[in-house]
């Protein structure tokens, strides 16, 4: 396996959720398409010249953009697994547990987050998705999702260091144990 096939995340990786930079070109796609939605339904009306002087955004855009936003993270994701970007880049959003659809649960709890108005949510959600086991955001957290190459869904996905797996032995026995089986009396 070479090193574009590690980075594109392919069935032949070790782990099916290094994908980090399709995910990170697709959220740019994802806000590029509502950006241009919004664009073609308000022709020009996103912004007006409030009473004070200053510029204030048009309240239908903001409904829009919700809509959008709804539509393309939520509905899309928890019927297909994939929103416009994720499509585009080749990913899937697949259930923890199983690997199959997210679900409703799934897709808004991976969208909650982005509509948490605190402005470092994108940095926090980018750094834990670079640096987490399993390249988990606090939104794959609280919708139980992992994402990864399209080839994956429907499938259980191992992701090494998050989920025991074949070959993996975790350490959960405290350190004054001797090593061998632990057996309840």
């Amino acid at each position: 396996m070479g090193l574009a096939d590690r980075l594109r995340g392919t069935r032949d990786s070790r782990d099916p959720t290094a994908v980090v930079g399709r995910r990170m070109i697709a959220w740019l796609l994802d806000n590029l398409f509502t950006a241009i939605l919004v664009l073609l339904i308000h022709r020009g009306d996103a912004a007006y010249t409030a009473d004070d002087g200053g510029l204030a955004i048009n309240p239908d855009v903001i409904w829009t953009v919700t809509i959008l936003m709804v539509l393309n993270q939520v509905a899309l994701t928890m019927t297909t697994g994939f929103s416009l970007g994720k499509a585009v880049t080749g990913l899937r959003v697949v259930r923890r547990t199983d690997g199959g659809l997210p679900g409703f649960r799934g897709a808004a709890g991976r969208t909650l987050p982005w509509v948490v108005p605190i402005p470092f949510i994108p940095i926090v959600e980018t750094g834990l998705m670079v640096a987490s086991k399993g390249h988990r955001r606090i939104g794959d957290r609280i919708g139980g999702t992992l994402v990864v190459d399209r080839g994956w869904i429907g499938e259980p996905v191992h992701v090494p260091g998050l989920d025991p797996g074949p070959g993996d032995t975790p350490d959960d026995r405290p350190d004054d144990l001797p090593p061998g089986p632990i057996v309840d009396a």
